[in-house]
């Protein structure tokens, strides 16, 4: 009998950060336009999709490159990004989710913070 109240209790905390983590990524979800700046030539805008694939636009000078790769929430408070095509490729990110709302999202690194704003579902 505890070996069976053990599991449920084991599959009800595993489902508990199951809902934790798909409401971060409900959140997540969408186009989020730099609203500040980033060291070193960022991308304008970040567009995290569904399907756990982001799209990094970077322009400059008129000219835009696209980056493509994938996201993850690591957990609550980590996005991991690893970018596989375009201006980026090869290169792995992991920020520090500082705050994320419907309308702004605050990610941190060892060596910035920038801020985001949601301009599209």
């Amino acid at each position: 009998m505890r070996s069976r109240l053990r599991n449920i209790f084991f599959i009800f905390i595993l489902l508990l950060f199951a809902a934790c983590s798909s409401e971060k990524e409900k959140l997540l979800t969408g186009k989020w336009n730099l609203a500040g700046r980033m060291i070193g030539g960022a991308p304008s805008s970040f567009w995290f999709k569904w399907n756990g694939t982001v799209i990094a636009p970077w322009e400059k000078h008129n000219f835009a490159m696209i980056s493509e790769g994938t996201y993850e929430l690591v957990n609550d408070r980590h996005l991991k990004l690893h970018m596989s095509r375009g201006h980026y490729k090869g290169n792995i990110y992991n920020f520090e989710i500082i705050k994320l709302s419907d309308t702004e999202l605050v990610l941190g690194s060892d060596y910035e913070k920038f801020r985001l704003k949601k301009v599209k579902e």
